[in-house]
């Protein structure tokens, strides 16, 4: 079964994609006319926007870094470092903004570090993004090896940390005195302008480009990135076109940056429901075909087991017989070497059908071994399983299968051996085979094509 990251997008998806996409574009183009008009807003929504592109980026990371952890894809645990390092930038952000944890110092919006805060995590995402392209289209994603698996997968962890720590403890101190770049009237059109905005969208539109051109969008999850991209491309290019914040270009930016991260936190949680399913209809097939026998369709020699001690558990409470009934096809090898297996497994499927069409539906009829079967006939007494083991019995000579040239009779036949386990007696699960077994045998000692029967009381378990 191929990973949920793997598998190839719907054309379903694909046209809810490009639907997406077009309607973020045409809503790009009708505010542009108003980009710069002034909200009522004002910076209230700002923690809250954060806050939730802090989790969300955090969720994304957390389920691509499990993806990676079952594939060793190196490429998905890049992809996880990336969306790692977004989610401790914008945290960082958020907790040094004024009014949040404290109601001075911080962060103020327009300061320097907060300037470089969204530089450094819009730039280094978009670059890892790009990493894991490239990684990608060079070692085709293959799986990391044993040896170096539990390394990357600790690097991974440990990497968005480490490059958080860089870009703000180190890399801070290099950069130019940005908020110069902001007026005191919130106009950022000089930052904008300063070629920092020029810089983030040509390392987005690369990001896009090479998500597009290396996986070709042959995976769904690779699909949403792409869109992902372009949802932060749209981001960017809405707030260059402004120039003041707080107004319906400066929301409306905010608005594709967290539906950039809603698109991948969405499109996550889909594979993972995808796979999900697809787990449940494998655990479906598996569990089938456990309880089934393969050839015949009757139930296998597992489930007789398991639903053998079950009824002897009911029969102890509602003090009701139980019957177990065996049959063997009489001279089945003898029928396998003049005509085959083939032949011989289609005989067996027949007798097989035969035996749980002539028994009730609520009995378990099961394959016990190569040409023998077995029933479990609750709440049945010797007489009634007489009268269904002799309709078993009469049914299969009726299909008139015929027999090897010398065989003693002319079609084949089954040997039938049942034990009536009486109510108000203990006794095992293979005490109760070892009777039926002994019926059968009985059966064929005088002569097959007969019923046999076994009416010893049981000793005390």
């Amino acid at each position: 079964m191929e990973d949920s990251f793997s598998t190839a997008p719907s054309r379903r998806s694909l046209l809810l994609a490009g639907l997406i996409a077009t309607a973020m574009t045409a809503a790009v183009l009708m505010i542009l006319p108003d980009i710069d008009v002034p909200t009522a807003l004002g910076g209230n929504l700002r923690p809250v926007q954060i806050t939730a592109l802090t989790v969300t980026n955090s969720i994304i990371a957390y389920l691509v870094l499990l993806q990676f952890y079952a594939d060793h894809k190196l490429s998905n645990g890049l992809l996880s470092v990336a969306f790692g390092y977004s989610a401790l930038m914008s945290g960082y952000l958020l907790i040094n903004l004024p009014g949040v944890f404290s109601t001075s110092g911080g962060f103020p919006p327009g300061s320097r570090m907060a300037i470089w805060l969204w530089l450094a995590r819009l730039g280094g995402t978009a670059f890892l993004i790009l990493l894991a392209m490239l990684v990608l289209q060079r070692q085709q994603d293959r799986p990391l090896s044993k040896r170096v698996r539990c390394q990357a997968l600790s690097l991974c962890v440990l990497a968005p940390l480490g490059l958080a720590w860089f870009a703000v403890a180190v890399l801070s101190r290099l950069v130019p005195d940005l908020d110069l770049l902001i007026k005191d009237n919130s106009d950022y059109s000089a930052l904008t302008h300063s070629g920092i905005g020029a810089y983030l969208l040509a390392s987005w539109f690369v990001a896009l480009l090479s998500v597009l051109l290396v996986t070709r969008l042959r995976s769904a999850f690779h699909c949403w990135l792409a869109l992902s991209c372009y949802s932060y491309l749209l981001y960017l290019i809405t707030v260059c076109s402004s120039s003041i914040r707080y107004t319906v270009g400066w929301h409306a930016s905010r608005f594709f940056e967290l539906a950039a991260a809603g698109i991948m936190l969405g499109a996550l949680l889909f594979e993972v429901l995808k796979l999900q399913t697809r787990l449940q209809h494998s655990y479906r097939q598996a569990y089938e075909a456990s309880i089934h026998d393969s050839l015949t369709g009757l139930s296998s020699r597992r489930h007789f087991d398991a639903v053998l001690k079950m009824a002897l558990q009911q029969q102890a409470r509602h003090q009701a017989p139980l019957t177990l009934l065996m049959a063997d096809i009489d001279f089945f090898k003898q029928y396998n070497d003049h005509f085959g297996h083939v032949e011989g497994d289609r005989c067996i499927q027949r007798i097989a059908a035969c035996m749980a069409e002539q028994l009730r539906g609520g009995d378990t009829v099961a394959r016990y071994g190569g040409e023998e079967f077995v029933a479990i006939l609750q709440y049945c007494d010797l007489v009634q399983a007489r009268q269904a083991a002799e309709r078993f019995r009469a049914a299969v000579e009726s299909l008139a299968l015929p027999t090897p040239p010398g065989s003693l009779r002319p079609v084949v036949t089954v040997s039938v051996g049942l034990y009536c386990h009486p109510a108000n007696r203990p006794a095992t699960a293979g005490w109760l085979v070892e009777q039926a077994d002994r019926s059968l045998y009985a059966a064929k000692r005088a002569g097959r094509n007969r019923i046999g029967s076994s009416e010893t009381s049981p000793t005390a378990a």
